[in-house]
């Protein structure tokens, strides 16, 4: 039998986050070099965000959206934190952490698109394309995946582990059954 520190692995570390964020900043440069406004969906994309952010050179500004799930927690949102910025005639990149059924992806470049932006278009760290219930474009891939369970780097289970430098596959299960324990293990690695 294996033991739970065998079934943990390093999906990308600090070193292979930098180059994907300096990666997709030089395609967002390059499409927009008079600006952006990047529209960050909170709370998973924040560490995702932070390094993006430094990679833009021409102007850019930063709001956020934060949305719940209701009803039978997959598909339907609501807003409760909505958009501080006029995006009317903006050029507006989501930026996410995982896009997975492409479901939340969908409302927001919908949303968005609705008050008048330019142009929509998204930006995520991980893709599980996969798990796609919706066809939307994801224009800027950090990284396709499996149908693995990442945490860190933004990524959590129930607010944990959001903290860990980069980003590690890990049992779901395992997380939820010993949250504390496991954090110690990912911690060391």
């Amino acid at each position: 039998m294996s033991r739970p520190e065998d079934r943990i692995r390093s999906l990308l570390d600090a070193t292979e986050l930098a180059a994907i964020t300096h990666r997709l900043g030089r395609e967002i440069n390059h499409d927009y070099p008079d600006g952006v406004v990047l529209v960050a969906l909170l709370k998973g994309s924040i560490c995702f965000l932070a390094d993006l952010v430094r990679e833009l050179h021409g102007p850019c500004e930063l709001d956020f959206l934060a949305l719940s799930a209701y009803g039978d927690g997959r598909t339907r949102v609501r807003v409760i934190k909505d958009l501080d910025l006029d995006v009317t005639g903006r050029d507006v990149v989501v930026v996410l952490d995982i896009v997975d059924t492409g479901l939340t992806l969908a409302y927001v470049l919908r949303l968005i698109a609705l008050r008048g932006a330019r142009s929509t278009a998204a930006c995520a760290l991980l893709d599980r394309k996969n798990r796609r219930l919706l066809p939307v474009e994801v224009r800027y891939v950090g990284q396709l995946i499996s149908d693995e369970y990442a945490v860190g780097y933004g990524l959590d289970l129930d607010e944990r582990y959001r903290n860990l430098p980069g980003l590690q596959v890990v049992d779901e299960a395992e997380l939820r059954a010993e949250p504390a324990a496991m954090f110690e293990r990912l911690s060391r690695r």
